[in-house]
C-alpha cells in the first residue's frame, strides 16, 4: 500500500491526528523533535558534510502491507514501537546482501519493543498483518538526522 492508497479509516484517523505527511521511502512521519544543541562537522568527521543537531525523533506510521524502501542512514538510529500491529525490520551490510538482521517490533511476547540500526547499513521495514491495520514506531537519530545523510536504494 502507498500514500495514494485508500486507507483504512484508523490509518487516515492517526495520520490527521498526529499530522504525518508521506515519508519519501513509504509511510507517514512527523519530525517531533531536533535538538537545539548541534554537533560540529570537525568533531563528526569527514562524512558529514555539516554541523548536525546532538538527535532528533520521528513518529513513523506503516500502513499494514506498506514497506520502507531500502535505505541507510549515516547516523545511528533507535527503532521503538509504540502501538499497532508489529513491524519487521530487515537490516543488511549491503545491498543485495543477506538480511544480517530481522527483529519484530511490537508489544507481543516475542517481539521487541526496540532495535538498534548502526550508521550506514541498510534498513527497511514491513507493517506485518493484524488488527489494528498500521504499525507506529519512533524513530531516534544521533547525530541528528540530515537528508543529506540519508540514501534511499533505486532499483
Amino acid at each position: 500500500m502507498s500514500q495514494g492508497s485508500v486507507m483504512n479509516p484508523r490509518v487516515a484517523s492517526l495520520v490527521e491526528a498526529l499530522r504525518l505527511k508521506p515519508h519519501p521511502e513509504g509511510g507517514f512521519y512527523r519530525e517531533t523533535y531536533r535538538s537545539k544543541k548541534t554537533l560540529d562537522s570537525k568533531a563528526l568527521g569527514e562524512e558529514y558534510a555539516g554541523d548536525r543537531a546532538v538527535v532528533t525523533a520521528i513518529l513513523f506510521l506503516l500502513p499494514t502491507g506498506a514497506r520502507s524502501a531500502l535505505h541507510r542512514v549515516r547516523s545511528d538510529e533507535v527503532w521503538m514501537h509504540h502501538q499497532g500491529d508489529p513491524v519487521r525490520l530487515g537490516i543488511r551490510a549491503e545491498i543485495g546482501g543477506e538480511v544480517s538482521r530481522e527483529v519484530q517490533l511490537g508489544q507481543g511476547p516475542n517481539d521487541e519493543f526496540q532495535a538498534v540500526v548502526e550508521g550506514g547499513l541498510w534498513q527497511e521495514a514491513t507493517a506485518l498483518p493484524g488488527p489494528a491495520g498500521y504499525g507506529l514506531v519512533g524513530c531516534v537519530v544521533a547525530p541528528g538526522f540530515d537528508f543529506e545523510d540519508f540514501e534511499m536504494h533505486q532499483p
